[in-house]
């Protein structure tokens, strides 16, 4: 059975990043000869506030330091291969959380839960489903090099700090290439699908318990204590109405095959007898929202190149043919002529 681990914050309307993830981006243009102090000024982004680990900057002006810096190295995988330039312990707090866990699926849900203390802008999740692991990002800014940026990192910080034994199975992104499949094999080591409905990494499930060589129950102690304290002072998220949150473990619960109403309830904490008078109240029913869902996720999967299989698995159907019967309800067309139009 499939279960669903944690889900980091969800993004406020208007996020933000570290200053540590600033410094990132800092360190690895330099370290390719480029001053970063003209770029991010022209960006909004006043370079002193790179010494101050822990500050919040406005993500969109992060991301156009990005931007430019990629620009100006002429270098559209520039996030994607970052990491390769950044030592252990870069990623401040983030790095010695997973460094003293016990086990890697220790150090994976440490890894979701504090993520907004890097961006507040990215949603992780990270679900297990029979003898796989699904690590997931959902981005609300749409932007490629942010997602290539939590994977590059994943990817090869996964390599340095849970040892030998680890391996990926698959890494697919939700966008075209940005730039030469080689650097993609190079950073992900792993096989690679473009246009899908989803950027995530999946593993086998028995990595989970692979134990971490630092771990060290005392410091990890102090580490989530400081870990806590700074994710109280990151902005809270945004207040989701019911609806917004009844979506949400929705979309979530799709790779568990389980949209059933008690699930629903479960995750909402609230009977299934209260949830069934609140949808009433909203004036919608269980079965029309799932629908929705499966009808948003579908539509977004069949703007990419994902195979009607693949969407249909997705989606939690017996196959393609389930998938086309259910869509053609929806649309009153098929995939492929939605595809099409």
């Amino acid at each position: 059975m499939r279960q669903a681990m944690l889900n980091s914050r969800h993004a406020d309307e208007r996020p933000t990043v570290s200053s540590d993830w600033l410094r990132l981006v800092a360190v690895a243009a330099e370290a390719r000869g480029l001053d970063v102090t003209p770029i991010f000024a022209a960006s909004g982004v006043d370079t002193s506030v790179l010494a101050n680990r822990g500050a919040r900057v406005c993500a969109a002006a992060a991301q156009e330091a990005s931007r430019r810096t990629m620009g100006r190295l002429s270098d559209p995988l520039f996030e994607l291969t970052l990491d390769e330039a950044i030592p252990l312990g870069a990623l401040s707090m983030t790095d010695y959380l997973v460094i003293s866990s016990a086990d890697v699926g220790e150090a994976m849900r440490r890894i979701v839960r504090y993520a907004p203390l890097i961006s507040d802008g990215e949603r992780l999740i990270l679900t297990a489903d029979g003898h796989e692991v699904r690590f997931r990002c959902v981005s609300e800014h749409g932007l490629p090099h942010i997602t290539e940026m939590v994977i590059g990192l994943f990817a090869l910080r996964a390599r340095t700090l849970f040892g030998p034994s680890w391996s990926v199975k698959s890494i697919s992104f939700a966008h075209k290439p940005q730039g030469s499949r080689a650097v993609y094999d190079r950073i992900c080591q792993a096989p690679i699908q473009f246009e899908r409905p989803f950027n995530e990494v999946v593993f086998a499930r028995d990595m989970l318990a692979v134990p971490m060589v630092g771990a060290d129950e005392r410091m990890s102690a102090i580490f989530l204590d400081e870990a806590d304290a700074a994710l109280a002072t990151v902005r809270p998220p945004r207040a989701s109405s019911f609806m917004d949150s009844v979506k949400r473990v929705l979309e979530d619960g799709l790779d568990a095959r389980d949209l059933t109403l008690t699930r629903l309830a479960d995750h909402l904490g609230v009977s299934a007898r209260t949830l069934q008078r609140r949808l009433r109240a909203a004036g919608v029913t269980h079965r029309g929202l799932v629908r929705g869902v499966r009808e948003d996720i579908a539509t977004r999967s069949l703007a990419t190149r994902a195979s009607q299989g693949q969407i249909a698995r997705t989606l939690g159907y017996s196959g393609p043919g389930a998938f086309q019967r259910a869509f053609k309800r929806w649309s009153g067309m098929t995939p492929g002529q939605h595809r099409a139009r």
